[in-house]
């Protein structure tokens, strides 16, 4: 079963073969790791890339003497680090399953920035969890953008900095209202099927269908405002995504530091023995269908002390030009 998930927080692993005589592992680890390659053939958005001969055989090399396929589980991390790719993770099967991290390993929430009366301010920061929560965030943050609008702002600073990524729709649905309502961007697989983002109404939209709604959306005072969007190298996945949505919006420039660089799509798949994979599928293309896949540069690039105040005084700056 696969399902569709757009997801933050990844793994680097890595294994060594060794030179001693191999042991074929048991007909059962033969089975299951074929499993995997066959998803992974099948799916993986590079896949034209890799020589799947010699990836499947070294990966059986990799489990030399394996009995169960829980001892198969490093050569699956090993066919990870193979790939190539630092965003597709794997969970072996234990009673908690899923990509979500424990709340004590949680990374921080990133406090606000003080701005000047005439300039809007938000936050978008990562989130996952139930989907009360996700509901409580997509609400929050259309409240917070409702509370500072006002006409007299010169333009909006939409601060990514420290979003890890989780669930990109609740937060395309909080950005929403400086978004606009229009098509914000594209995933994009390896068969070069296109699936298109769009916010309409409160609602974060995938090729038409329904991901996360609010019922009581917020829409600005001012449509198409000027924006300054703001990254960091903590901006990943599906703060990427959001970066994503903002590029070739008109009157929009970008402050700060290049992203992590895993702006790509994840299928998550349950594997035969309820393990997961997490397997990057797709790349992000922004509205002008240029893709990504890797970190995303800044327009302008700056230290983090100077990013608030030259946003600032670019928006006024714009403003201006503008009226």
């Amino acid at each position: 079963m696969r399902v569709k998930l757009c997801l933050l927080f990844f793994v680097f692993a890595s294994c060594s073969a060794d030179s001693a005589e191999r042991t074929p592992p048991s007909p059962a680890v033969q089975e299951y790791l074929e499993e995997v390659v066959r998803i992974m053939q099948a799916n993986f958005i590079h896949r034209a890339t890799i020589d799947w001969v010699a990836f499947k055989r070294n990966m059986l090399a990799q489990a030399s003497g394996a009995k169960t396929i829980e001892q198969a589980y490093p050569a699956v991390e090993f066919a990870l680090v193979a790939l190539g790719d630092k965003h597709t993770q794997f969970y072996g099967a234990r009673p908690v399953k899923g990509p979500e991290l424990l709340p004590a390993k949680q990374p921080p929430l990133y406090p606000d920035e003080p701005v000047a009366e005439d300039i809007g301010y938000i936050r978008i920061p990562w989130v996952v969890g139930s989907q009360e929560k996700l509901a409580e965030y997509m609400t929050q943050v259309q409240a917070h953008i409702k509370a500072r609008d006002k006409p007299a702002l010169k333009g909006w600073i939409v601060d990514l900095r420290g979003n890890m990524g989780g669930n990109m729709w609740p937060m395309l649905v909080g950005a929403g209202p400086i978004l606009g309502e229009d098509t914000l961007g594209y995933c994009i697989d390896a068969n070069d099927t296109k699936t298109a983002w769009r916010y309409e109404k409160g609602k974060a939209l995938s090729d038409g269908d329904i991901e996360a709604e609010t019922a009581n959306y917020y829409t600005l005072v001012s449509a198409n405002p000027i924006v300054a969007v703001l990254t960091d190298t903590l901006t990943a996945s599906s703060g990427e995504a959001v970066a994503v949505c903002f590029k070739a919006r008109k009157h929009t420039r970008s402050f700060g530091s290049g992203t992590c660089g895993v702006s790509t799509g994840r299928g998550r798949f349950y594997l035969s023995d309820g393990s997961v994979l997490l397997l990057t599928t797709a790349v992000f293309a922004d509205r002008r269908l240029i893709r990504y896949g890797h970190s995303l540069a800044p327009d302008e690039p700056l230290r983090p002390a100077e990013v608030v105040p030259r946003a600032i005084r670019w928006i006024r700056e714009e403003y201006t030009a503008k009226n």
